[in-house]
C-alpha cells in the first residue's frame, strides 16, 4: 500500500522527532531535531512533508529556504533539500521516491518562489534518488571558481588597475577600438552586466544603462572552463555549439569582440574566477 505524503503538523512533531534522532542518533547526541530544524532561523514547518502508513508516520522530508547573496547588490530565494528519513522496515518500498515528488509539488517550487533548489547527498542515493526522481544534476568540482565570479567589487577594482595600464602603454591604447564596443553579459543567477570598451577605456555599467551590441549568455560553470587557457578553443567551440555559451550580435561588432577578445580575459582575470 502507497503511504499518503501530507504536510507536516503540529501534533506530529514527537513523531518526526524521534524518527530524525533515530535515523541521524550519530550527530549532536541525538539532538538534530533542534539544531537544524526547530530553532533553525530558517525553518519553516510549511517545508517538512511526512509519509503516514496505518496512521503512523514512517518517513519524512525537510526543506529549508534560504537567501544566497549573488553579490553585493543581489540576492536569490533558495531551497536546501535536506533530509529525508524513513524507518528501517519501511526502506525499499518507494517512500523516499514519494516524499521527494510530494515536496517538488509545493506551490514554493511550482510557482517558482524559489530560484534555486540544491542539496548537499551521498553520491550513491543522489543516483539512485535524487537525480533519476528529482532531475537534481551533480555540481562541477569547481565551486571555488563560482565563489570568485560573484565578486563584482572585485571587478570593478580590475578594471582601474586595467585602466591606469592602458594609458601608460601606447601598444594596448591604441588597439582599444574607436567607436565603443558595448558586451551584456547574462550569467546564470547572477546581476546582469554590462562592459563598455572604447578609446576612453573600459567601463561597467548596470544592465539598461547603456544599448548593447554584443550579448553574452552562459553560467558559472562554461565561464570556469573557457578561462582555463589550456584547450580553450576547443572548449569555445564544444559550448558554442552545445548553446552552453551563446554570443549574439550583427557581423561587425562580432568581429570586433573578436579583435577586443583579449581586453575582456584580461577584465577576466583569475581574480574574478
Amino acid at each position: 500500500m502507497n503511504p499518503v505524503c501530507r504536510a507536516f503538523t503540529k501534533k506530529d512533531e514527537e513523531q518526526v522527532r524521534e524518527l530524525v534522532e533515530t535515523t541521524f542518533h550519530d550527530f549532536l547526541g541525538g539532538r538534530y531535531w533542534d539544531w537544524k530544524y526547530k530553532l533553525n532561523p530558517n525553518f519553516s514547518p510549511s517545508l517538512v512533508g511526512v509519509a503516514e502508513r496505518d496512521g503512523a508516520i514512517v518517513g519524512c522530508n525537510h526543506w529549508l529556504l534560504r537567501d544566497i547573496k549573488i553579490s553585493n547588490r543581489s540576492e536569490v530565494k533558495a531551497i536546501l533539500g535536506a533530509d529525508i528519513a524513513v524507518k528501517p522496515e519501511f526502506r525499499g518500498q518507494g517512500i523516499a521516491k514519494s516524499l521527494l515528488l510530494y515536496m517538488r509539488s509545493l506551490p514554493i517550487m511550482t510557482n517558482k518562489q524559489a530560484m534555486i533548489s540544491y542539496m548537499f547527498a551521498d553520491p550513491s542515493l543522489s543516483r539512485n534518488l535524487y537525480e533519476p526522481v528529482a532531475g537534481y544534476i551533480p555540481a562541477p568540482s569547481m565551486t571555488v571558481s563560482f565563489v570568485k565570479i560573484l565578486k563584482w567589487k572585485e571587478l570593478e577594482n580590475t578594471i582601474t588597475v586595467l585602466n591606469k595600464e592602458i594609458k601608460s602603454n601606447k601598444e594596448k591604447s591604441d588597439r582599444l577600438p574607436k567607436t565603443e564596443l558595448t558586451i551584456l553579459f547574462l550569467l546564470l543567477n547572477t546581476p546582469q552586466l554590462l562592459l563598455s570598451i572604447s578609446k576612453k577605456g573600459i567601463g561597467i555599467y548596470e544592465a539598461g544603462s547603456k544599448k548593447a551590441k554584443i550579448t553574452v549568455k552562459s553560467d558559472f560553470a562554461t565561464l570556469a572552463i573557457l578561462k582555463r587557457r589550456e584547450h580553450r578553443i576547443y572548449h569555445l567551440l564544444t559550448a558554442l555549439l552545445t548553446r552552453k555559451l551563446k554570443i549574439q550580435g550583427n557581423l561587425i561588432s562580432l568581429f570586433r569582440f573578436y579583435r577586443n577578445i583579449w581586453l575582456i580575459e584580461d577584465v577576466f582575470s583569475q581574480r574574478i574566477f
